[in-house]
């Protein structure tokens, strides 16, 4: 008796105890409920009786068909205002204007978008009088896809968040978090681009990247600080900056995992939580009406859907014929497809079914179904591989094409592409992975890469979710890297100091090196205008004979020349061994100079008469010419 009264009173207590939780998911678009609402719908079911309110636009209501869930209680925002605005923002969800739109494009109108719908959602009623009715919370488990405002709810209620990704990590979720992010190794999700990039594709990743960092810093971040500030401050005395609010931020949940897309750096408190929406096998009912089409058709079935958003319907004409030639061409398989509209563009065929929405899973996980055509979004691939069901993917938007490519480089899939679509190569398609088993087989082997059936994903979620609630936030796991400005965390301001001393360094001796030698210039001139300068010189002698080698030794200047004593000096020695090279005579032993025995060169009849005469009296007088030849000479002059 004793062990049953305390047995009740731990039911009492853990009772008592449950947290209560406020789970906001702003997105417009449905797959992001569907991925959140399936975690609180795990994290209600366990044994610490947690409860949750949610709000959403996609939220079930009542009478809407779908099952309710005890201890959740969901609050519909009206989904044709944030549906509208998103639509007038430049938004679309059809296919062809999707695809058609450029990068910076789509970037840009996607800011004002979600921006402009976290603004509506905080003004809804519903929300606001929640807001006032004195009710606390626990727990924050908010997308945080474009909406950062609803960082204010943590600080209004004074508890820890818990951000999730449907769509995998971006870069302004790693820059919320300060997780490492390399442009040379993390492409961005809004270019068409692997992780193994060449050079010209890290250049695009690399200023694509500084674009997304500098557009969130400088004006995202100060667009959520205005719809922040216009919500909160009528309800809080005195608001936090508004990039403090991040610091609040405890958990990340990313649906990817390294299988799926590629290893990469995460910080201790941001989990891979891959697959984390998929059901359990006894949850996936198919009506009895869509499993006796599908167990009836002879060859298999093909499901098509090109996502929970996206509309078949609104495929442009020539691509809605392609699609139905084909269709009515393999008459032996039956197709479920995702049409949107009342009434189809013709006669339904036999063996084609349509419908709004299809338990999607469900479908993928029957044996009969052989292949899904897929513009491959995150969660549809998931469950594709789930149900082991190869897919012939037709990417729109650029994380998709990337999909695609990891999923046919891993042989799961073949690709054929938005613009080349074709009946070809659509038909080549599905023969190839109806035919091939191959594609299959390697969907089976990444599914049980991916752990898929022991729900590994929801375990960890879950356990960590739990460790949050325990510790009031897990502030320990927090890094200190989201504490940095832009210009802190790339390392600009230590580049700029860098650069400044480099050129200071080559600066100041430079500078130096010229004032002294400009000082040193200035003085020498000084000083040789303080010096006499001689500007002539006294001659020594008198040449007696131009022939007589003697001459050269006594220093007599021949012409009134000015130079300097050197100058003269070094002329002198330069005469005297020009005469006594010419001597024929034996040199003295002093002598160092070499002999030069060849002979004068002929005049020129340049030379004057007297130059000419004085030339030859001096060679007659080295060569002891007779007086005979000597007479000759000077009668032919």
């Amino acid at each position: 008796m004793r062990v049953l009264q305390l047995l009740l009173f731990w039911l009492l207590c853990s009772h008592a105890t449950g947290a209560n939780i406020l789970a906001v998911f702003p997105s417009v678009w449905r797959s992001h409920y569907l991925f959140g609402r399936r975690l609180l719908q795990q994290l209600v079911a366990g044994p610490q009786n947690h409860s949750v309110t949610l709000i959403s636009p996609h939220a079930v209501a009542e009478g809407d068909g779908e099952p309710m869930l005890d201890n959740i209680r969901e609050i519909r925002i009206e989904d044709p205002d944030l549906k509208q605005n998103w639509l007038d923002m430049g938004m679309s969800f059809e296919a062809e204007q999707m695809h058609a739109q450029s990068v910076m494009e789509r970037f840009t109108r996607m800011i004002y978008a979600g921006t402009t719908n976290v603004d509506l959602l905080l003004s809804d009623a519903q929300l606001r009088k929640l807001l006032t009715s004195g009710e606390k919370f626990d727990l924050l488990i908010v997308d945080l896809f474009l909406s950062e405002a609803l960082l204010g709810l943590a600080y209004y209620y004074g508890v820890p968040t818990v951000a999730i990704s449907p769509t995998g990590a971006n870069s302004w979720l790693n820059n919320m978090f300060g997780n490492p992010q390399s442009s040379a190794l993390d492409p961005s999700n809004f270019l068409p681009f692997t992780e193994r990039m060449n050079t010209r594709q890290r250049i695009a990743n690399t200023l694509m990247s500084t674009f997304e960092r500098l557009t969130y810093n400088f004006f995202h971040l100060i667009s959520q600080q205005s719809v922040y500030s216009n919500h909160f401050e009528l309800l809080v005395q005195e608001l936090p900056n508004y990039r403090d609010l991040s610091k609040n931020l405890s958990l990340a949940l990313i649906n990817s995992h390294p299988a799926m897309d590629y290893p990469r750096a995460y910080l201790p408190n941001m989990l891979e939580v891959g697959g984390l929406h998929l059901l359990e096998p006894i949850e996936l009912i198919v009506p009895n009406h869509v499993r006796s089409f599908i167990e009836a058709a002879p060859g298999g079935v093909i499901y098509m859907s090109l996502g929970a958003e996206v509309q078949t319907a609104q495929l442009p004409s020539d691509k809605l014929a392609i699609l139905l030639d084909v269709f009515t061409h393999l008459k032996e398989f039956h197709f479920l497809l995702k049409w949107e509209a009342d009434e189809f563009v013709q006669p339904l065929p036999e063996n084609i079914m349509i419908n709004s929405w299809w338990p999607q899973q469900a479908i993928l996980a029957h044996p009969q179904v052989k292949v899904f055509i897929s513009s491959c979004g995150q969660l549809s691939v998931w469950e594709s591989i789930a149900g082991s069901t190869p897919i012939l993917a037709i990417p729109i938007l650029a994380e998709q094409e990337v999909l695609a490519k990891r999923l046919q480089h891993r042989g799961a899939s073949l690709t054929v592409g938005y613009e080349t679509f074709a009946y070809d190569a659509l038909l080549h398609g599905i023969r190839q992975l109806t035919l091939n088993a191959t594609y299959a087989h390697q969907t089976a082997k990444l599914r049980t890469r991916l752990n898929i059936e022991n729900s590994e994903a929801s375990a960890k979620a879950l356990n960590h979710i739990e460790f949050i609630l325990e510790t009031g936030g897990a502030d320990f796991l927090k890094s200190h890297a989201n504490t940095l400005n832009f210009w802190r965390s790339e390392g600009l301001d230590v580049l700029l100091i860098i650069l400044l001393g480099i050129c200071g360094i080559l600066t100041v001796p430079f500078v130096a090196t010229c004032c002294i030698l400009r000082r040193s210039y200035y003085n020498q001139a000084a000083q040789s205008q303080q010096q006499p300068y001689r500007a002539t010189l006294k001659a020594v002698g008198r040449m007696n004979s131009y022939g007589d080698p003697s001459s050269c030794t006594s220093g007599a200047a021949s012409e009134p020349l000015r130079r300097t004593r050197s100058a003269q000096s070094l002329s002198a020695r330069s005469s005297c061994s020009s005469f006594s090279s010419t001597t024929p005579t034996t040199p003295s032993s002093t002598s160092t100079t070499p002999l030069d025995l060849t002979p004068p060169p002929p005049p020129t009849a340049t030379l004057s008469p007297l130059q000419l005469y004085i030339n030859q009296g001096v060679y007659a007088s080295h060569t002891q010419e007779s007086p005979q030849e000597v007479e000759k000479e000077r009668a032919v002059l």
